[in-house]
């Protein structure tokens, strides 16, 4: 549940060919796109938008910068937000996302909480099923194992395909993640690099966790019925 599934990075190359004004910070780490500034107070005004590096989660999108970074951006009117909520988003940003991938993210969401539910679950009965040596109670605990693998499989899938259509509907005004403020051209959204992080990777390890222990459950039921514990309890 952690908020390092994808991480959201920018192609200098792409961008230089995009045909727009930057202004590079922090190490060529931010850019900001030229915006219109007030003469008399000489204030950048709020047109401003800024290209960063972010990584997000299931639910959760945030910017990969620390907050003394970020202090450091303020001179220069970025925004004072860090993370995005997905279960809670501001206005701005929901209007940004399209229904597509709003959808997915619920979906996601769903599949990932269902999931903890069922292990939670899986792991009490099992518990009750080994202490009362229950067969039926551990075959149905290898059971709930493969369910939760299952929600997980969705969930992993879910977030694959959210990313690889919304990479694909650039054109048609899809999410701006990795842009703080005003929208962006679409020339600038195809000079995003999407790559997946380590709860990605660790997520695929709990998948066939789960499935292995599925197995496990389900083996362990078959020798509990024929075991001679299990003949003189009967």
């Amino acid at each position: 549940m952690s908020d390092h599934w994808e991480e959201i990075g920018w192609d200098k190359e792409d961008l230089m060919h995009a045909n727009v004004n930057l202004t590079w910070y922090l190490n060529d780490q931010v850019a900001m796109l030229k915006s219109s500034v007030n003469h008399r107070t000489n204030r950048v005004i709020k047109t401003s938008s800024f290209l960063v590096p972010m990584h997000g989660g299931i639910w959760i999108m945030c910017v990969t910068l620390s907050e003394e970074e970020i202090q450091l951006l303020n001179q220069v009117g970025f925004p004072q937000e860090r993370c995005i909520n997905y279960l809670t988003p501001d206005e701005t940003h929901e209007e940004i996302r399209v229904a597509w991938q709003n959808r997915m993210q619920n979906l996601s969401i769903s599949c990932s909480l269902v999931c903890l539910i069922i292990l939670g679950c899986a792991a009490l009965i099992g518990f009750f099923g080994l202490c009362r040596h229950q067969i039926s109670a551990v075959l149905v605990t290898g059971v709930m194992y493969l369910l939760a693998a299952t929600f997980a499989l969705f969930t992993l899938t879910i977030i694959h395909f959210k990313r690889d259509h919304g990479t694909k509907s650039v054109m048609d005004g899809g999410p701006e993640d990795g842009v703080i403020g005003m929208p962006v051209p679409r020339s600038v959204l195809k000079a995003r690099k999407f790559t997946t992080a380590w709860s990605m990777d660790l997520g695929w390890g709990g998948v066939t966790l789960c499935a292995l222990a599925s197995v496990a459950w389900i083996l362990l039921s078959k020798i509990m019925r024929f075991s001679p514990i299990a003949a003189m309890i009967a």
